[in-house]
């Protein structure tokens, strides 16, 4: 029964010591427009302070005209075509994040940095509106755990060790 107590345990500290998050997410840029559409929820929570990163596919491409190949662009956005939208500044075409209702940032194909609010990632299509959006980019998200999740993680692995066979 004290083995079992003490696996319990452990099992009940790995899984509170959450892991790395990690997603992998499609953002569409007309259902995902911060103009008209909604942001992408990707399922990642974050704290303030956490560190994450994301990467998008460069490949990938997107635009914000229907046919115009001029528009057509990756997660980085138009070279030529910039603006402010919610107190962001940046290309037209790029891909941005909030975290909960925090403030909007650049995200682009490469982020990494520390969350600037609490709450669930979101990812949007950078444009004033999306009737005329197309395309999508795929996105791989991963968050760093807190310090405090990594104690936690060597607690379980404390708590494992101690209920492991010992020989006679």
């Amino acid at each position: 029964m004290i083995k079992f107590s003490r696996a319990a345990l452990g099992a009940l500290l790995l899984a509170a010591s959450g892991f790395a998050a990690a997603a992998n997410v499609v953002v569409d840029a007309k259902n995902n427009s911060l103009g008209d559409g909604i942001g992408l929820a990707t399922g990642v929570f974050l704290s303030a302070g956490e560190s994450f990163s994301s990467t998008a596919v460069a490949t990938d491409l997107w635009d914000n005209s229907w046919t115009d190949p001029t528009y057509l662009t990756n997660a980085d956005g138009h070279g030529f075509q910039s603006g402010t939208l919610d107190g962001l500044y940046a290309a037209y075409g790029s891909l941005v994040g909030q975290i909960g209702d925090g403030a909007l940032f650049y995200v682009g194909t490469s982020f990494s940095g520390f969350a600037n609010a609490t709450g669930e990632l979101k990812f949007f299509f950078f444009d004033s509106d999306a009737y005329n959006n197309t395309g999508d980019v795929r996105v791989a998200v991963s968050a760093v755990p807190e310090p405090a999740n990594i104690a936690l993680l060597g607690l379980a692995l404390g708590a494992f060790a101690l209920t492991r066979r010992r020989k006679a």
